[in-house]
Parts: structure tokens; sequence; C-alpha cells
């Protein structure tokens, strides 16, 4: 390896300090380099990337922009640089030097197939080259192994500025938040159309096509990445990230089952290092794959095997999700403690712990805690409650009757209203019945009868009901819903649960007989007047 850096070293110092034999085509080329003589990078950098988006052909641009980042210790820059220029026009003795430098690096950090490439492409300039030859027989006897240390190098791109988006357009239609899901490069890449026509000269770059299908999915092409992915999948059958990537596109296309195909063949042939930060991200989206078919248990597993390859929060958010949509509402609070441990203002965490606690009854100070968080988030965040991504409107319902215990009637209306546009929420009993409360409660009870008549077989609904008739005077519907509330809660027959709302009523002789005589099927006794304790 010594004599490799050696040679390198000398080619290196002949490629900068030579006249290169193609002609320069511009006058931004002329001055980059004057600046990249100075060591003026900063200058230099302009001027190479306006010469290469004038002349999207010439690599020579990129070649030198690899140099400059790899002056400033910029290394993932630098070989995304180079891999572009490797792509482009070079004079031979110029990609000579880059198809050594990427053959190098990616041996170095052991992706395999990335190293036979360049070497490979290398030995057709100079197959006599024993260093790069070794480099070559290493990287082959290890291929379908890489390392996912190089995935954050990818083709160099100029980043665009990019127009302002709301923060609210996220597909409210996805029941299931989408994990840390892609173990590939971050940064902007180039448009999938730049790389194309390099694609139709030269269809055989594994590597080129591998990004084609990245910049295809960031555009969310997902059946043209399919198809691309595929035909590297058939080039190279046991590469793990192009089964990864393959499991996430048929997640995007809906179709869970084959993305856990996907992901089984990824993990039959993991990354040879960090090998545990790859298969994190295996489990956690095969867990949303089959939470998508609803296979509840394997999802668990799923999520459980994530959180031990890498103990993060995310997994563990997920399981809180998985335990709430099970109502096994103890291990959705054991799981959300567990998340806020990793992340104490993770507002999903807050927000399952919040639900959870609430149906548990378990109001303790964790449950205070978590309300305040996640309905400060909200209340900052989504000042028009409609606008509110559904992945945080799981916890609605309950911050609506959260508010109307803490006597905040208009706002718990405006979560209620919100949740009336989702038939299976707006039609269940819990819904109903709370909004009738709510509206009950804040003085508005011509609105809340029709809510409380629709909740069939509640001794609160009807005895809130009879409140109601009995603030409008009206006597005979009032003692119809009274008795209804009694037959399903005798102990509102006695005085102590008789309200205020019922002292104009109790003037009347009739009521104070019902009353009196439980509806007519005991011998009367002596009752206070309503209010009057």
């Amino acid at each position: 390896m010594e004599s490799v850096r050696k040679y390198l070293s000398l080619v290196l110092s002949f490629l900068i300090f030579q006249t290169t034999v193609f002609p320069i085509d511009s006058d931004a080329m002329k001055e980059g380099k004057k600046a990249f003589s100075k060591k003026a990078y900063g200058e230099a950098i302009k001027k190479f990337t306006k010469h290469a988006d004038s002349h999207p052909q010439d690599g020579e641009a990129y070649m030198y922009l690899g140099y400059i980042y790899e002056y400033k210790k910029d290394y993932p820059k630098s070989i995304q640089n180079f891999r572009r220029a490797a792509d482009l026009d070079l004079d031979k003795d110029q990609r000579k030097t880059v198809l050594l430098k990427l053959a190098l690096f990616f041996n170095y950090h052991q992706d395999w197939n990335l190293s036979a490439t360049y070497a490979s492409r290398y030995l057709k300039y100079d197959p006599k080259n024993e260093e790069v030859q070794k480099i070559y027989n290493r990287a082959v006897g290890n291929k379908g192994n890489p390392s996912s240390t190089t995935h954050t190098y990818t083709q160099h791109t100029k980043i665009e500025p990019k127009h302002p988006e709301t923060k609210n357009t996220e597909n409210k239609k996805d029941q299931v938040k989408k994990p840390d899901e892609s173990i590939e490069d971050k940064e902007t890449t180039k448009p999938s159309e730049s790389y194309e026509q390099i694609l139709a000269n030269q269809p055989h770059l594994e590597d080129v096509r591998w990004d084609y299908v990245l910049a295809l999915f960031e555009e969310k092409k997902y059946d043209k990445a399919e198809s691309n992915l595929n035909i590297l999948i058939e080039k190279n059958p046991t590469r793990s990230r192009y089964h990864y990537k393959m499991g996430i596109i048929k997640l995007r296309l809906d179709d869970p089952k084959s993305a856990i195909d996907s992901f089984e063949k990824a993990k039959k042939n993991p990354f040879s290092k960090d090998t545990n930060v790859f298969l994190y991200y295996v489990f956690l989206n095969e867990g949303i794959a089959y939470q998508k078919l609803a296979e509840i248990e394997k999802a668990e597993l799923s999520f459980q095997e994530a959180f031990r390859q890498l103990q993060k929060d995310t997994p563990l958010l997920a399981l809180a999700r998985l335990y709430e949509q099970k109502s096994d509402w103890e291990k959705c609070i054991q799981s959300s403690d567990k998340a806020l441990s990793f992340n104490p203002n993770q507002i999903e965490s807050h927000m399952f712990r919040f639900v959870c606690m609430f149906e548990a009854g378990n109001k303790t100070k964790k449950f205070e805690t978590s309300f305040a968080k996640y309905s400060e988030f909200i209340k900052m965040k989504f000042p028009d409650l409609s606008q509110t991504p559904e992945k945080f409107q799981v916890g609605f319902l309950k911050l609506a009757r959260k508010y109307t215990e803490n006597n905040a009637f208009d706002t718990a209306e405006s979560y209620f209203a919100v949740l009336e546009k989702d038939q299976t929420i707006s039609n269940g009993r819990e819904y109903i019945f709370y909004r009738g409360r709510n509206y009950f409660y804040g003085g508005k009870v011509d609105l809340a009868i029709p809510y409380l008549q629709k909740t069939n077989g509640s001794s609160a609904a009807h005895y809130l009901l009879a409140r109601c008739f009995a603030k409008k005077n009206d006597i005979t519907k009032t003692k119809e819903q009274f008795q209804l509330a009694a037959d399903l809660k005798p102990e509102y027959w006695t005085s102590a649960n008789l309200e205020k709302d019922f002292k104009e009523i109790w003037k009347e002789q009739s009521f104070r007989e019902f009353i009196n005589t439980k509806g007519g099927k005991v011998s009367g006794t002596n009752l206070s007047t309503p209010g009057s304790n």
C-alpha cells in the first residue's frame, strides 16, 4: 500500500502541473486554473463551477474541484467531484489519475463494488499496473459485502436554492410515520435527466446508474427508479444496499409484501462494516411494511430487533404507535417513556404517552408534562389546526377532552371540529359523547342535545340530557332521560346527585313525585331541594 501511495503522489504532482492536451474552452476555466495555482480556492470553485455549467460534458472542471476539496479536507465533496469527472471527458492521464484515486479511496473504505469498478476501469488504460491489479483482485474477492461507510459519497452537484415549502404538506393519508429510512446520502443530487445522457452512451456504468436511481427516488419517480434498480440487481444480485433501496421503493409503491421480500434479501448479505447500522434501517422499515399488512406481532418483532441493532428513540416510538393501535396502554406508556429517555423533546413520544396514560387513567406528573409539551407544540406550530399533519392528530380527541376538563370549552371545540371530517372518529361513541359534553358545559345546550341523543346506553349521556331538558323546562323529556339514566345507574335517584340544573323544575309537583318514588317504583321519601346541600 505504501508503494501505491508513493505512485499516486507522483502521478498527482505530474497531473497538477502539466498542461492539459485539451484546449481550454472558456475564460472561466483559465481564471479557475489561475486562482487554483494561487490557492485562491473560493474563487477557483466559482470559476470551475461556471465552466462546468456551460460545458456539461467536460470533466476537467470537476477534477479540479475534486483536488480543491481534497486540499480543504472536505473528502465527501472531493470524492463526489472525482466521480463526476471520471464519467465525463478527460484526457488519458487525467482519467487514469482520477480513476486511481477513486479505486484507492473505495478500497480503503471497503466498498468492494466501487473499488472493483474503478480499478477495472483504470486497468483498461494501464493493464500491467500490479498495485491496481491487487486492489481489483481484493475487491472482487470481497464483492457483495460493501461497507456502509461510503454512502455519504455521491455525485457532485451544485445545490440550487429551494422554493419555500409549507411545513404541512405531509401526506395526511399515511397513518404510519416514515422512519429514518435512508442510509444513502441526504445531500442534494443532480436532476435525474443529467444522468440519462451519460447512461445512454455508457450504460455499463454501475455507479452512475445507482446515482440515477437515487435521483429518481428523490424526485418520487418510483416506477422508473424500480426498473433501473432491477438492472443493477440483475448485474449484481448480492449487493445488499440495492435490495434495501428496492424495499424502500416498494413501500413507496404501496407494495409492503414485496418490500419485505427485498428486506429479507438485504439481511442475507449485510454490509461488512457497521452492519448493525445497516440492519437497524432494514428492520425498522420491515416493521413498517408488516404494520401496513396488519401483521402486528411481526411488526413488533422487527421494531424490537431494530432497537437491538441500534439504541435510538425511533424504533421505540414505532413500538409506542403500535401498542396504541393495539390498545395496550401499559406497553405504550413504557415504550414512550423509554423513547423520551433518549430524546426528551420528541413530541410524538409525548403524544403517545399522554394518550395512553389518559386511557389508562394514569394521570400522574408525567401525564401533565406530556400534555403540556404536546399541546404547546401544536399551538405554536399549527395555529390553523386543520393544517396539522395527521401523525400529530392521534391525540386530538384526548386533547379535546382534557381542555373540556380544564373548562377551555372553545379550545376543545376547535379540536372536535378538526376531527369531524374523519368519519372513523366522528362516528365513534367517544367523540359523540364528549363533544356533546363539551357543548353542555360550555353553555350550548341546544348544540349538546343532538350529540348526547346519539350516545345510546350511556347513563352519563342520559343524565346530561335530563339536565339539558330541565334547563329548557321540558318536564316530560327530563323525566324520560332521568329514568333512562337511573335505570343504568341507580345512584342518580339520591338527592346528593341532583344538580342545581333541576332547581326550577323541582318546583313542579309531578317532578318531585317522580324523584320521590323513583319513577313510581317505590313509596315516597323526603328529598331536599336540588342545590341546597
